[in-house]
């Protein structure tokens, strides 16, 4: 579903969000409307935060000479869908670490302000307490979590940038999912005693590495063609 369009990007929503907005709403029912609207509220933030994210990797995209298609939001993050893309690892490195460093900047700011105002921003917290504090451990759980080196994160492709700059393009994609496998195991382990949440990402991140892998044994080991910097896993919030 198409909900806006920003500086000729289109804004884009899987129809499954409706059902992390449903599922928010029937939780907090009966803890009244004013729970009810500050949980939609914090969805907003969090999608906004998402869609900063997202929009940063566009415009760096853009100046490297891709073709932005749109930025989908799902339950589960968001994601930048990009054609003709440039084929240099140094523009795939610039058009992931963007994402995350604009989280982080966005994490610092929010802690700046909450320090300007005397907000309490410690321990963190992103269902209770100040703002500042929710908006700036939110950001900087984005970036910091998407700069994982786990194919096809942020950081995985950062990974992958920096191994092709010593390797052809299947070799260092190849390393990269391998290590975005491990990762991924590590993060279903975690999540069966911790966060469901970890569960889904893991596989997520699994099947993900494995495609990337797959497409760069198409391509073959001398192209460098890259495939659309995703963040996901954004919203485990």
């Amino acid at each position: 579903m198409r909900v806006a369009r920003i500086g000729g990007i289109e804004i884009r929503m899987h129809w499954t969000f409706l059902v992390l907005v449903i599922l928010v709403v029937w939780v907090n029912t009966s803890s009244g409307v004013s729970t009810v609207a500050a949980g939609l509220l914090w969805i907003t933030a969090i999608f906004a935060s998402v869609l900063v994210h997202e929009y940063a990797h566009c415009i760096v995209a853009r100046r490297r000479g891709a073709v932005v298609e749109d930025i989908l939001l799902l339950p589960i993050g968001g994601l930048s869908q990009l054609k003709e893309m440039p084929e240099s690892p140094a523009d795939e490195f610039a058009i992931a670490i963007v994402g995350p460093l604009t989280s982080l900047g966005l994490a610092a700011l929010a802690l700046a302000g909450g320090v300007a105002f005397g907000a309490r921003l410690w321990p963190p917290s992103l269902f209770a307490g100040s703002w500042f504090a929710r908006l700036a451990w939110l950001n900087a759980l984005l970036g910091g979590f998407n700069l994982l080196p786990a194919l096809p994160m942020d950081g995985g492709r950062v990974a992958r940038a920096l191994l092709a700059r010593r390797h052809d393009r299947l070799t260092a994609t190849r390393q990269a999912a391998k290590i975005a496998r491990i990762l991924a195991v590590v993060m279903i382990l975690g999540g069966i005693f911790y966060d469901f949440w970890l569960v889904i990402i893991g596989f997520f991140v699994y099947l993900g590495a494995s495609a990337e892998e797959q497409a760069a044994e198409k391509e073959g080991p001398g192209s460098m063609r890259m495939g659309p910097p995703t963040s996901h896993a954004h919203s485990r919030e």
